[in-house]
């Protein structure tokens, strides 16, 4: 059985709600980051394997897109 995070915070006890709340926005902050470290990461790979647009070519989509 997987346990969430408000699982397991609901399983500490001896945790006062401003503990609580603490540790809910330090997990928080930690599943950020490492979500910013997924797409950095992604992109990365995008670069290397010449996964690319220009500037001008995305604006010209984003543009038309919103023009149409």
């Amino acid at each position: 059985m997987k346990l969430n995070i408000d699982d397991i915070i609901a399983s500490l006890q001896n945790l006062d709600n401003s503990e609580r709340r603490k540790l809910q926005n330090a997990l928080f902050e930690l599943q950020n980051d490492l979500d910013l470290k997924a797409a950095i990461q992604e992109g990365l790979a995008d670069v290397k394997s010449g996964r690319v647009s220009s500037h001008d070519s995305v604006m010209k989509e984003i543009n038309a897109m919103h023009n149409s």
